[in-house]
């Protein structure tokens, strides 16, 4: 086997997942554009309405995943590829189920106020989403487009970072800004689920960068 056949072993035959994978990722970068605008929102009736766009998302995102799994069990490809596509696909839909449950957090506290650090964070994540929609459109050539995907994989692990100095920096000042112990246990709820939402955009560019470590 020549050594170009070799890595292209290693390249999903079947091109008609790449769609859903970017079809998925445009629900995602959506719902994550979303995230900053509800939390600097105080009226109840526009959080809510955030809220259901968030949800029509994450709704959208599943039906993509059924279809993605429909098309998967009638495709035939080798294990290794099998395994790669499917993790891809549910790590994916796990980022949009944390975003949504972001959502939640938001709407059901009904925060007065929210510090600028938790803004902060939510914007890394709407700007980790727009990376992570960038990669998915560019894996249909990933061999030559390898090194951009790369760096775009390295983006979304330093805005990891920054969120795991902020979500640290966060907790350790939160017992001592003078708020309520329930204003302490909500606050608490969301820097934690944006610190979750978060780390499951990480994981999806390590699995990326693991994929094209391969070709």
């Amino acid at each position: 086997m020549s050594l170009n056949g070799f890595f292209q072993f290693f390249v999903p035959k079947e091109k008609k997942f790449y769609p859903l994978y970017q079809q998925q990722a445009a629900y995602i970068d959506q719902a994550a554009k979303l995230l900053p605008k509800m939390l600097k929102e105080t009226e109840l009736e526009q959080l809510e309405t955030l809220k259901k766009e968030i949800k029509a998302c994450e709704t959208d995102g599943d039906a993509v995943l059924r279809d993605f799994y429909t098309q998967l069990f009638g495709t035939v490809l080798t294990p290794f590829e099998r395994e790669d596509v499917h993790e891809l696909a549910e790590m994916m839909d796990t980022f949009l189920d944390r975003i949504d449950d972001t959502a939640n957090i938001i709407l059901t506290r009904r925060f007065l106020a929210v510090d600028e650090d938790l803004n902060t964070m939510a914007e890394n994540i709407m700007f980790a989403a727009e990376a992570l929609c960038a990669i998915i459109g560019k894996l249909p050539k990933m061999y030559d487009n390898r090194k951009e995907i790369n760096r775009l994989c390295q983006e979304i692990k330093t805005i990891e970072h920054d969120n795991d100095e902020l979500y640290g920096n966060y907790i350790s000042k939160l017992f001592s800004n003078g708020y309520s112990l329930t204003e302490i246990i909500k606050r608490k709820d969301l820097v934690q689920v944006l610190e979750n939402t978060t780390n499951s955009v990480k994981y999806i560019s390590d699995k990326i960068k693991s994929i094209i470590s391969k070709l």
